[in-house]
């Protein structure tokens, strides 16, 4: 089972619309997803999982009291193939944790001053437990060229960024008020949700994704 953590130190940075495009897009390429909600005050992803239909695939893992233990139970259970936590903002000793059970780390950032200057937390965490991890670009707005150019030169200087942009559309935010994600409402975010998964998988070090690359190669 793969663990990848979504965080960010800051409220509102979308880490729920990505651990909820990341979900839905492993289950459609079939495979077992475990979702965890850190985030008790506001409860997003629950609500987002409930109103879905609070389905079996993605399943909603509830009552996490220890986040290294639980996480282990779940893995030795053997009924997942990836867990995604999603996490509060402001909680370092929470995040720190889900850090550290983590197979890699997704970092969504926005194009703002705010959130760009507030990642240092999370990328010193992962730099000193040795976490694989990356930032993305999130919500992101094509006619401000400028200030996302400056939010990706800032970025680099801390860590890699993703290729992925996730673009700021109004699918995305309609979608989970329904339970659902942006491309399942409008089939034309499908293309980066894809390239955000194939990203993420080989941050992880999925080794499925290199069988199949290697297939392909050979069938070229």
């Amino acid at each position: 089972m793969k663990v990848v953590t979504i965080a960010a130190p800051k409220g509102g940075a979308t880490k729920t619309t990505t651990t909820t495009l990341l979900a839905v897009r492993a289950v459609q390429d079939k495979q077992r997803v475990c979702l965890i909600d850190l985030n008790a005050d506001q409860a997003n992803l629950a609500q987002w999982h409930v109103t879905r239909g609070s389905p079996k695939n993605p399943h909603l893992e509830e009552d996490i009291e220890r986040i290294t233990r639980d996480v282990g139970v779940i893995q030795k259970s053997g009924a997942f193939d990836w867990l995604f936590i999603d996490t509060p903002p402001l909680d370092m000793d929470v995040i720190e944790n889900a850090v550290l059970v983590a197979d890699c780390v997704i970092v969504p950032v926005r194009a703002s001053i705010f959130d760009v200057g507030a990642v240092d937390a999370v990328v010193e965490m992962c730099k000193r437990h040795k976490k694989p991890f990356a930032f993305l670009m999130s919500a992101v707005d094509t006619r401000f060229k400028d200030l996302n150019a400056s939010a990706l030169n800032a970025l680099v200087n801390d860590g890699p960024v993703l290729g992925t942009r996730i673009s700021y559309r109004l699918p995305y935010i309609n979608a989970a008020t329904n339970g659902k994600t942006g491309p399942e409402i409008d089939k034309k975010l499908q293309t980066e949700v894809d390239s955000l998964w194939t990203e993420v998988r080989t941050l992880a070090g999925d080794e499925t994704l290199k069988t199949s690359k290697e297939k392909r190669r050979r069938m070229a």
